[in-house]
């Protein structure tokens, strides 16, 4: 899609998240789902209290704040609070229905390959499907077979706007080399490799020494 043509698209993307930190390879696939879908824009939803997972290292202010300085400049892009103004594990399928309450548009969630096969163990998953479109990514070259029960809602991009909900794509992105895992370790002991850190990111976590501990 023309990503000149975004306001006159329906659906909000919502890219939820620990960003423990963000990085580039964040938003560079953010940007390839504007172009290739009818997106009017994409929050980044931060996980307050992901409960999925270990608890994340830096601490969620800190978290929310590196995900504000990441996305400055770029108008199609926005950070949405609404995980940290509940009380409670931040569960996606109350996200999404405070999301669906607030901007009253059709909603597409996205999720990467892993992520995606691990809904089953998500707090009332199944809801999901009734709350927003699926945008599965996958790395080149991961095969994995998709369950049973998406493969009927499978699309191609533009057709996501047929319907409010319930539909699902799967989009191939360009292999990137950021990692989170791997930020956080070089970040221990100095610098993160050139270039994984949006602008204004790198300067956020020196001053205030965050991921300096043991991971």
């Amino acid at each position: 899609m023309d990503i000149s043509a975004a306001s006159k698209a329906p659906l909000i993307g919502v890219f939820g998240g620990t960003f423990d930190p963000i990085h580039c390879g964040h938003l560079a696939i953010a940007q390839e789902l504007m172009h290739e879908l009818p997106l009017a824009r994409i929050l980044f939803v931060p996980a307050a209290r992901p409960p999925h997972r270990v608890a994340p290292v830096a601490p969620a202010a800190h978290r929310l704040e590196m995900v504000r300085l990441a996305l400055h400049g770029h108008p199609h892009f926005a950070v949405d609070e609404c995980e940290y103004e509940r009380l409670g594990p931040s569960y996606t399928v109350d996200t999404l229905l405070a999301l669906r309450r607030r901007h009253r548009r059709p909603l597409a969630l996205i999720l990467g390959m892993d992520a995606f096969l691990g809904l089953p163990g998500w707090h009332r998953w199944r809801q999901l499907i009734g709350l927003a479109h699926l945008v599965i990514v996958r790395r080149p070259g991961f095969d994995a077979p998709l369950p049973s029960w998406v493969r009927p809602r499978l699309v191609t991009g533009g057709k996501l706007v047929d319907a409010d909900h319930g539909l699902a794509v799967l989009v191939t992105t360009l292999d990137r080399p950021e990692s989170a895992t791997v930020l956080r370790q070089a970040l221990r002991h100095g610098p993160a490799p050139a270039g994984w850190l949006p602008a204004g990111v790198p300067e956020y976590i020196e001053r205030h020494k965050l991921y300096r501990g043991d991971d």
